[in-house]
């Protein structure tokens, strides 16, 4: 048997790397293929880990770095992959220039990539074929290589390891792009029409492949300035190992006029991604890691809380402020569920990019349920095994109750022309569109839009028409739910059968407690869950009247508006139940 040290030498000896990366093979990169092993083994598939990095930070390094950690220290099966390799052919790029913009012709920002050819490859690996061809790239000709070129992988592996300089990237409000960050966006994109055009294939077409990525490496560079040091460097070692003279390895001033394209996303992902990522490697100058930060690990909550009572709460206008989304009022509060080991479970219209970041703000562990009740989040190790009827995505297990969210946007569409102008899907919307309806910043805008199980639209029609726009898309399999601001479009689930479904897993894992659940919300799209819970506790909204309810026993009604009325409420019920409601100020 081969030893594993010796893999390990020959790699770094490969990849002409120093003793100094050997260092940071023991000391960071080692341990995280533990996680990943731990992740594949509850997943019980092949999971793909995604690797953000600025030009020349050493992501496809550090892909073959973990590729061959996983092979040599957990015998297990890996390949890794290159965003690169799924560059558009040169005629493509030529096409394009010719048809939309000059800029085009040159390989890397996105929509110069064939995102249907890695989605191809990427579901045959996942779905563990035998002989898949994997596409590749030859940057020294700057072309696809033909597919008789390609390597076929007898045997799917269970790690597959993509990386790209603009992996995970969100995209980009139009204001945003309006201001040149270099001369070649000032000088060769005057009209903004190429960083249009970029911006918003990174918005339609990209979702779609990192929506399939189950880990997520940054390698954060200090700063955008290093780059140049750090791709010429790339460069010279690509023109070491290049077969012929006749090839195009870029010269120095290529490399400066290259590297422009990759500004704008490259300065936009160290502003925006950090916070996304499992793992952050810091880097400095030189390209070595100084720190490894992990802003999406949290700690598991305890299995079975202290109080046998389950928090399930709307946000917008019942925990957030309908106007500002601030919780403030109700911090105390908060704290004190923290302390008393209550659950608070968020019940939402929102996606599960927009509750991760409230649950982040409000450092909050628990399992969290989306789009009205479509899925149910629960972070990985929360329970001391995964419920039944879950599957492992990324960080968590997941119950899914509806369809994608392409079907219920075909429904839709098959409707529009009944209907004209009468509302804007979140989709037509886009990111400026969404930040016009809700006020919300660019971030939280992009968060908003990541809807995989529905889809929400603002009606601008009058009433009557919106009802028939109701019955239409109902008679089609669809269900509709009007809520404070917009109506959602989904499948046949509420957030009633998630608050039940949850509640009966607690039960599961705490055979000794009966847990008493109490559902808060503020609108009609809440009712559901208040007719199911145990308890219901309704806030009054600035802008609709109480949602109408047949029950009404444990009903209670707060005297002020979104987080005070909350934290009024909920400071009722804790007495009601004789819970301590020692307030921690």
């Amino acid at each position: 048997m081969v030893n594993p040290s010796t893999n390990i030498q020959n790699f770094l000896s490969a990849h002409q790397l120093s003793a100094k990366y050997a260092q940071q093979i023991d000391h960071w990169f080692s341990d995280i293929t533990d996680d990943f092993i731990l992740h594949q083994k509850r997943a019980k598939r092949p999971i793909i880990i995604g690797i953000h990095g600025a030009q020349g930070s050493g992501k496809s390094t550090l892909a073959e770095c973990l590729v061959q950690l996983l092979i040599t220290k957990h015998h297990q099966t890996a390949i890794a992959l290159s965003l690169d390799d799924f560059y558009l052919t040169h005629q493509q790029r030529i096409d394009l220039a010719n048809s939309v913009h000059p800029l085009l012709a040159t390989r890397g920002v996105p929509g110069t990539h064939d995102i249907e050819l890695a989605l191809t490859t990427l579901d045959k690996l996942l779905s563990e074929r035998k002989n898949i061809a994997i596409p590749r790239f030859d940057k020294a000709h700057d072309d696809r290589l033909p597919i008789e070129q390609w390597p076929v992988l007898e045997v799917a592996p269970k790690f597959i390891i993509l990386e790209g300089w603009c992996m995970g990237a969100c995209p980009q409000t139009d204001e945003m792009l309006t201001l040149p960050v270099n001369a070649l966006e000032q000088n060769d994109d005057p009209d903004v029409y190429w960083r249009r055009y970029v911006n918003q294939k990174l918005e339609q077409d990209y979702p779609a492949l990192f929506q399939r990525v189950d880990s997520w490496i940054m390698l954060k560079a200090p700063n955008f300035d290093c780059v140049y040091n750090w791709r010429l460097e790339q460069e010279e070692k690509l023109q070491q190992t290049a077969a012929t003279v006749s090839n195009k390895i870029m010269t120095a001033e290529d490399i400066s006029r290259f590297i422009q394209y990759y500004q704008r996303i490259t300065q936009h992902c160290l502003e925006t991604l950090p916070e996304q990522m499992d793992y952050v490697f810091e880097l400095n100058m030189e390209r070595e890691i100084v720190a490894l930060k992990r802003p999406k690990k949290s700690t598991p909550s305890v299995t079975c809380p202290k109080a046998s009572l389950l928090v399930f709460t709307d946000l917008d206008g019942s925990l957030l402020d309908h106007h500002n989304y601030r919780h403030d009022e109700a911090d105390p509060v908060l704290q004190n569920l923290k302390q008393l080991q209550i659950p608070l479970i968020p019940v939402s219209s929102k996606t599960q990019s927009e509750i991760e970041q409230i649950n982040a703000s409000l450092d909050n562990p628990h399992p969290f349920i989306c789009e009205n009740g479509a899925a149910i989040f629960i972070p990985v190790d929360y329970f001391p095994e995964q419920p039944a009827e879950t599957k492992t995505s990324g960080q968590y297990w997941v119950k899914e109750f509806v369809q994608p969210r392409a079907h219920w946007q075909a429904i839709i569409k098959s409707v529009k022309p009944l209907f004209s102008d009468d509302f804007t899907t979140f989709a037509q919307a886009g990111i400026d569109g969404i930040i016009a309806m809700t006020g919300l910043d660019v971030h939280a805008a992009a968060r908003a839009a990541r809807r995989q199980y529905g889809e929400a639209l603002a009606w601008h029609g009058n009433p009557g028409k919106q009802k028939q726009f109701i019955e239409e898309v109902r008679k089609r399999g669809a269900q509709v739910l009007i809520g404070g601001r917009f109506l959602h479009v989904s499948g046949q689930c509420d957030k009633g059968q998630a608050i039940e479904w949850l509640k009966q897993v607690y039960e599961h894992f705490c055979p000794d407690k009966r847990f008493t659940s109490l559902a808060i919300g503020d609108s009609q799209n809440d009712v559901a869950m208040l007719e199911t819970a145990d308890m219901t506790l309704l806030i009054p909204s600035p802008v609709n009247s109480l949602p109408k309810l047949t029950r009404h026993h444990d009903v209670m009604k707060a005297t002020h508006c979104g987080p005070r009325g909350w934290a009024e409420g909920v400071q009722q019920v804790l007495k009601q139940l004789h819970i301590s409601t020692a307030i921690v100020h």
